[in-house]
């Protein structure tokens, strides 16, 4: 299967050469010709690394033979001499393949200077075997036709060059900006995971005071002296051993859940670690990946960012999750087309996000409940599931909890502004 698919490689840059081999000059008179054709061959052979060079330039110069002739038969008629006419330019493309495969031309790639002198050499000598084949040298011509298959070697090995330079500055800047969305994606998602360990971390601490009531239970029912006159002494050992398993249970389900956070902060960056980002890198990071994902829901939303003070920003990931969260609060509160604006701002102690929209907005009624666990009011219209409604429950538990700051919520005529306040020595 893999020889097959190396073969179809070989026939296609095979067919590109002879194409592009139809774009030549005569410069003898004759029916010699100086084509493009070879600089590209020469390209594709530097590029394509797995090919056999051999292989590539037999089945090549086996193809253009054919073509021209073909050409040739259609245009003059079957004519004998026509069949020899182009059989020395087989000689041109066996020659080149043997140096460049002697030589090794490839390890040559990150070398331009010797490179060139050595696609410019071999370009020379393989014409000179072709013309040699095709007994047209005269004495009075050696000269020129020296100067000619120079000029025309180097030209073409120029061409390679320039060639295999554009192509591979081009699939880098590919790479790069492949590598730039793929952090993007791996930074939000870290983000998101990091907030999901600040929610497990919260809920450890309410397993471990639940688990507290419930051992005290225990504690007092072990205490308590029944009588056959106040309570049945059965059911108060009944409760006692209820009571000291629920204690059991629960501290099974902590240590669980603790093993699961330590699991989960293995795996993400440490944040003790003094790299820090710039605002406008955040900024930059969640537009990106937030106009995708407009798209993705075919809503007409304009996103902007206004920047105050660029201010570099250590804890990134708590700062992503929260603006993220806001925005994807907006997006869902608008219908199909609207605007989100995030601004940012710098007041005494404290910096000041506000994430702006003109959706729906948030009913008088709804404002005291929009932070709880659970509470939502979206649903999804195809299956008629609700949304878990952790989202601005994640915000203020990092910005009031993680930060020591705080969120507040302003109902407009036409949309919704929350504002995030984060002490500037705590970001």
């Amino acid at each position: 299967m893999k020889e097959i698919t190396t073969l179809k490689k070989i026939i296609i840059v095979s067919a590109i050469a002879t194409l592009m081999g139809q774009v030549y000059i005569n410069p003898f008179n004759s029916s010699f010709r100086i084509c493009i054709g070879v600089a590209v061959l020469m390209f594709l052979l530097l590029w394509f690394e797995k090919l056999s060079i051999i292989k590539t330039t037999i089945i090549t110069s086996a193809m253009i033979y054919s073509f021209r002739t073909i050409l040739d038969i259609l245009k003059y008629g079957m004519v004998r001499d026509l069949l020899l006419n182009h059989l020395p330019a087989i000689a041109f493309y066996i020659t080149m393949g043997f140096i460049f495969n002697k030589v090794n031309i490839r390890r040559y790639k990150r070398q331009p200077i010797l490179l060139i002198f050595l696609l410019g050499i071999t370009d020379v000598i393989s014409n000179i075997v072709e013309i040699l084949v095709r007994n047209e040298v005269h004495i009075n011509m050696v000269e020129a036709i020296l100067n000619r298959l120079l000029i025309t070697g180097f030209g073409r090995a120029l061409l390679t060059l320039f060639l295999y330079m554009m192509v591979r500055s081009f699939n880098t800047l590919t790479i790069k900006e492949e590598h730039q969305k793929r952090y993007k994606e791996l930074l939000l998602f870290t983000a998101n995971m990091k907030a999901e360990v600040f929610f497990l971390q919260k809920n450890s601490q309410l397993i471990e005071q639940v688990m507290g009531e419930s051992y005290s239970i225990y504690q007092q029912l072990k205490d308590y002296n029944c009588t056959k006159d106040t309570l049945d002494c059965h059911k108060v050992n009944e409760l006692r051993q209820k009571a000291l398993n629920l204690s059991k249970d629960i501290h099974e389900i902590k240590k669980d859940n603790k093993r699961v956070v330590l699991g989960i902060e293995k795996l993400l960056p440490n944040e003790k670690t003094n790299n820090s980002m710039s605002l406008s890198a955040i900024f930059e990071i969640i537009s990106d990946n937030t106009k995708r994902f407009i798209q993705q829901l075919n809503k007409e939303i304009s996103l902007e960012f206004i920047i105050n003070e660029n201010i570099n920003i250590k804890d990134y990931y708590a700062i992503i999750t929260i603006i993220n969260n806001l925005i994807n609060n907006s997006i869902g509160a608008i219908d199909s087309r609207g605007f989100i604006k995030v601004t940012q701002t710098v007041n005494g102690d404290n910096v000041i996000f506000e994430v702006l929209d003109n959706g729906c907005g948030i009913p008088k009624k709804n404002i005291c409940a929009i932070f709880e666990p659970g509470f939502s009011t979206k649903f999804d219209r195809k299956t008629g599931n609700m949304s878990t409604g952790i989202g601005l429950t994640h915000v203020r538990n990092i910005a009031m909890n993680k930060f020591g700051g705080d969120i507040k919520v302003k109902r407009r005529d036409k949309g919704t502004s929350f504002y995030v306040y984060i002490p500037i020595d705590r970001i």
